[in-house]
């Protein structure tokens, strides 16, 4: 194929390629000059600074020397490989930010790391919703403790006229009244939607309702919720 022929896509530049990646991307030699950058929040908080030629840590971290934990730039630097760390900071307005900068190798001719790409990415609603799910599952297990504090031949648990809930059914029964869905229930207590859908099922049987919601009014009434 001549190059008459080649698609847009098959004729860019390394550069070009790079430059699409991420929100912000540098690229700085041993000495941790900057020798090409795109960092569009640069004019936010620096503006008319033309990073190129300068210390990366002097220009974006009022430093004199090179940081440490804060960039991933230095361990990439010392061992050849990929690293990557989180930054967590508060904004002039009191909102909090996450940020997750990456560092990759980039080899000369002979293969020695010549320079650092430096790749940063917002991740401020992953974090925060990766810390609401680890509080909505510390809330379930501390439900799951309690509720399994419970005897299971003592009443409430066992309606009137009916057969006893197993654990297991309490358990199902606890958390759908909670609002859980059966996949996150499943999900919740390893095992199969299709286990979870038979113990709802036989939860409904025992106490004489038809739906989830009577299920969950009798289950706050006997105080499991």
């Amino acid at each position: 194929m001549n190059n008459q022929q080649k698609s847009p896509a098959a004729v860019l530049t390394a550069w070009q390629i790079l430059a699409s990646l991420g929100e912000s991307l540098m690229i700085v030699d041993r000495d941790y000059r900057v020798i090409w950058f795109k960092e569009p929040l640069m004019e936010a908080y620096k503006p008319g600074v033309n990073p190129v030629g300068q210390p990366c840590y002097r220009v974006f971290a009022d430093r004199d020397t090179p940081c440490s934990s804060a960039c991933p730039v230095r361990p990439m630097f010392a061992d050849g490989r990929p690293h990557s760390v989180e930054r967590h900071f508060v904004t002039t307005a009191g909102e909090e930010v996450w940020r997750e900068a990456r560092a990759y190798p980039i080899v000369d001719r002979r293969g020695v790391v010549a320079f650092a790409a430096r790749i940063s990415f917002d991740i401020t609603h992953r974090k925060k919703r990766q810390s609401r799910l680890e509080g909505e599952l510390m809330t379930l297990e501390r439900s799951l403790e309690e509720m399994n504090r419970f005897q299971l031949d003592e009443l409430p648990f066992q309606p009137a006229g009916g057969s006893p809930l197993t654990k297991r059914e309490l358990e199902v029964l606890r958390l759908t009244a909670q609002g859980l869905s059966k996949p996150r229930i499943a999900h919740v207590l390893g095992i199969s939607q299709n286990t979870v859908k038979r113990h709802v099922v036989n939860i409904f049987n025992k106490l004489g309702v038809n739906d989830r919601a009577q299920a969950a009014v009798w289950a706050a009434r006997q105080g499991l919720v």
